[in-house]
């Protein structure tokens, strides 16, 4: 897998003390709020903290709508992945293993953004997603 970057999402209880606490306490100088979250820029990973009522939106009540067919989780890794075909090839070696793949599907985003996002679980449950940016805020394709 080749991956363009690893996002961590975990569900957080108060955005604004999570933002306080890892800028001031922390002293991690890119955290700042992005998209209703706040967003953590380190060397090769970024951490997304969302309060719990919009993280559950996302990854619990989303399953029985196609924004996200995957079991109810606390926190998911995300990669992004150059094309769709590698999304696709991933899914299907994990298929064949003791790890779990979900039917690949599209979100579009508030801000416009098309995404292709393929789920997997590991042996262990826990949630991978292999996000393939199809188009960018303004529907460009990338």
């Amino acid at each position: 897998m080749k991956t363009q970057g690893v996002v961590l999402s975990l569900a957080v209880t108060d955005a604004g003390r999570s933002l306080a606490f890892y800028r001031d306490v922390v002293g991690i100088e890119g955290a700042k709020p992005a998209m209703g979250m706040v967003c953590l820029e380190m060397p090769g990973m970024t951490i997304f903290l969302a309060e719990t009522e919009a993280f559950t939106k996302y990854s619990r009540e989303a399953m029985r709508t196609p924004l996200l067919p995957v079991p109810a989780t606390d926190a998911f890794l995300s990669c992004a992945i150059s094309t769709v075909a590698e999304v696709d090839d991933i899914l299907a070696a994990v298929a064949g293993s003791a790890g779990k793949a979900f039917a690949p599907h599209e979100i579009k985003h508030v801000n416009g953004r098309m995404q292709y996002v393929g789920t997997f679980a590991d042996p262990d449950g826990h949630l991978w997603q292999l996000v393939c940016n199809l188009t960018d805020v303004h529907g460009n394709a990338v």
